[in-house]
């Protein structure tokens, strides 16, 4: 049993991984602002188990406190925007939420010395891959053609970044299709 923080586990996706961890018996703590999550969904997933902690990714401070309260010894984090057609009409609200939000979470993360990270992101960082490309594999480039898929490759890059200056930290980043 783990004791695990689930950013954005108020969302869709994050409360259905928040149902499987309480089923597989960890502990665990949902970081939310509830700007489009629902606290009914953590309750729902949680069943009851899981703890609802509501900050901004963005206050590096409150994050860490929640790092620390809890104990956290791993994160899973879909805390995002996803909105493709507002990301083009809004870039900047997409790399302050999405990307500045990921490098406060690192931060909290680095001070509270979680070293554990899984991180949701996206297919959106390929771009539109031409024909010949298909079906995409990792070594494809990745190109995004909208701030969304812009903020997710940036927000990857930085834990590998991480990663290489701290030999003791690890992470993945499932990309969705």
């Amino acid at each position: 049993m783990k004791n695990i923080l689930v950013t954005g586990g108020a969302g869709y996706i994050g409360s259905h991984c928040v149902k499987r961890l309480v089923a597989d018996g960890h502990n665990v703590t949902v970081l939310d602002n509830l700007g489009r999550g629902h606290r009914e969904a953590v309750e729902a997933a949680g069943q009851g188990k899981a703890t609802l902690e509501v900050v901004d990714l963005r206050d590096t401070d409150g994050v860490e406190a929640v790092l620390r309260k809890h104990d956290i010894q791993a994160v899973i984090h879909f805390a995002a925007l996803a909105y493709v057609g507002e990301s083009v009409t809004d870039p900047l609200k997409y790399y302050d939420n999405n990307t500045a939000g990921s490098v406060s979470l690192l931060t909290a993360m680095d001070r509270a010395g979680v070293k554990r990270i899984v991180f949701s992101s996206t297919c959106a960082t390929y771009g539109e891959p031409t024909q010949d490309q298909m079906p995409i594999t990792e070594t494809l480039a990745q190109n995004p053609i909208n701030p969304y898929g812009g903020s997710k490759l940036m927000t990857e890059r930085a834990p590998i970044a991480y990663a290489r200056a701290h030999g003791d930290f690890a992470f993945g980043a499932p990309r969705y299709f």
